[in-house]
């Protein structure tokens, strides 16, 4: 990759950090950020997403995770369901506050993105 290539992908990738900060609550971790992905791609792809399924998802220690994870539930950006198979199994999904903070988000970078 050519200099400037590697320039433009650097620049955009800072782009995208900064957006993401902006529009969502990403501190100094990732966790919060691949917590939210991961919710709103399954939603957006019909795929049930419970709290053990996104755990085994993502490369974090359960500690790590779940205590970002509260952080999220409680403060808004997503919620838990319960299935009507079984109580103790819940389902996460995004909040009304997620799907416009990620529409916003989404709009800021599609034009890096040629979407």
């Amino acid at each position: 990759m050519e200099i400037k290539q590697q320039q433009s992908v650097v620049a955009n990738l800072a782009f995208i950090r900064k957006e993401s900060a902006a529009h969502l609550p990403i501190g100094h971790s990732f966790i919060p950020f691949d917590i939210l992905i991961t919710v709103v791609e399954c939603f957006t792809s019909d795929k049930e997403l419970t709290v053990k399924a996104l755990f085994a998802t993502l490369p974090y220690s359960d500690m790590g995770l779940r205590y970002h994870f509260r952080k999220l539930v409680d403060t808004g950006w997503i919620e838990l369901h319960t299935t009507t198979d079984d109580a103790r199994v819940k389902q996460v999904k995004p909040t009304e506050k997620l799907a416009k903070q990620f529409e916003l988000f989404s709009k800021s970078i599609s034009p890096l993105l040629n979407v």
